[in-house]
């Protein structure tokens, strides 16, 4: 067999085999039993986690809250909240864009990256004021 000739005599062969399956119903029930086996493990649903999302308290915003309040008040109200709250609050208020906070576990660190972005954000501007 040459390298020229080898595609054409493996198409020849693949078409020759294409037909006989056609034709040999014992051969096709033969030759299909590895796929039976590929589609029913591919068919069942894959199992996903039941992870359920922490959302951000109804009502809650840090925004409203420092402004009525100020630092202070927001540390109080924030200090009621686990970190996966308090990350969630993150998230949603669009606090830091790094989301340099994500690997983050003391509740205390995260409220204090809440307030100077809440503090931040509410002085903007205010510079030639």
């Amino acid at each position: 067999m040459s390298k020229d000739n080898m595609g054409k005599q493996m198409a020849d062969f693949l078409r020759l085999l294409a037909n006989e399956i056609e034709n040999n119903q014992a051969m096709a029930k033969r030759l299909s039993a590895p796929f039976e086996e590929m589609i029913q493990v591919s068919s069942k649903p894959a199992v996903k986690s039941k992870k359920e999302k922490v959302r951000v308290p109804e009502g809650f915003d840090p925004f409203k809250v420092y402004y009525d309040k100020g630092a202070i008040g927001l540390h109080s109200e924030l200090i009621e909240f686990d970190a996966q709250t308090l990350k969630a609050i993150l998230t949603y208020f669009s606090l830091d864009p790094s989301r340099s906070y994500t690997r983050w576990r003391k509740q205390e660190r995260l409220i204090s990256l809440i307030i100077e972005k809440v503090k931040s954000s509410s002085n903007k501007g205010q510079a030639f004021s």
